[in-house]
């Protein structure tokens, strides 16, 4: 799926120098880090935690050399502190795309899409990423990469494979088309500005169940209508059943759901 999508596969070195190592585990776990006891050089002298420093040197190599236009992913193994005297070796999926995080949620997207997963993205932080482009998904991480790395906008993301594929049903059950319309219909409400869209989004789906078909942000407003410290966010919603088109009634009380459950977790306002 990653090769249809453009991405070439990648074959980096296993060893990274320890002090780039240090950025990829959590305070007090650096002395844990596997080292190399007959390194080639300093710059090989610890076992990888992560796939990205190998990714961002094989593509800063190919700009060198002409090559603009290179997106490259990795599926490999990195090794983690584990507190014994062998790491925990975990098989990782990896990748750096051009046109920064909406380039690596569309590649992620694509993929979930493929596993019949769904995305859930959730506000996060990684000291290789840039500040406010980061995010977390249940199997990992992604965003921007931060500037001082490379030059250009660049996306990336890291992925631990057994728990991806631990979400993965052992039987895929495709559904027909469904003929029946859908009922579609727009709200707008106001929520803190630290509460994030996507959960609103997910919230949404939480509420009305399988017949909400999408919920998607179209607008997000700041201003004197809302308050200071408050956004408002519109979401189109449409609501389908595979059985028989929807009355109105049924979809405004669906569309209840959906706010009742906004304003219960988030303090949301109703806009529209």
């Amino acid at each position: 799926m990653l090769t249809a999508a453009g991405l070439s596969e990648a074959v980096t070195f296993g060893f990274i120098e320890r002090e780039a190592a240090r950025a990829f585990v959590a305070d007090g776990e650096a002395a844990a880090l596997v080292g190399v006891a007959n390194p080639l050089s300093a710059k090989f002298d610890t076992l990888r935690p992560s796939l990205l420093p190998g990714l961002v040197d094989a593509l800063a190599y190919n700009r060198r050399h002409g090559r603009r236009d290179v997106a490259l992913f990795e599926i490999a193994r990195v090794y983690l502190p584990s507190g014994e005297q062998l790491p925990d070796e975990r098989w990782r999926l990896g990748s750096v795309v051009g046109g920064g995080y909406a380039a690596a949620k569309g590649v992620l997207e694509a993929l979930y899409a493929a596993l019949q997963l769904e995305l859930r993205v959730t506000r996060g932080s990684h000291a290789l990423l840039h500040p406010g482009k980061a995010a977390r998904t249940d199997a990992g991480w992604l965003g921007e990469l931060h500037p001082t790395l490379l030059d250009g906008v660049w996306g990336a993301f890291e992925l631990d494979l057994e728990t991806l594929f631990g979400a993965v049903a052992e039987r895929v059950v495709y559904e027909d088309v469904i003929t029946f319309p859908a009922v579609l219909q727009d709200i707008a409400v106001a929520v803190d500005e630290d509460v994030e869209v996507g959960a609103l989004v997910y919230a949404a789906g939480d509420a009305a169940g399988p017949m909400l078909r999408e919920a998607r942000v179209f607008d997000v407003y700041r201003g004197e209508q809302v308050g200071e410290g408050r956004k408002s966010v519109a979401i189109h919603l449409a609501f389908q059943s595979p059985e028989r088109t929807l009355t109105d009634d049924e979809a405004a009380e669906l569309r209840g759901r959906i706010v009742a459950a906004l304003t219960e977790r988030f303090g949301a306002d109703l806009r529209a």
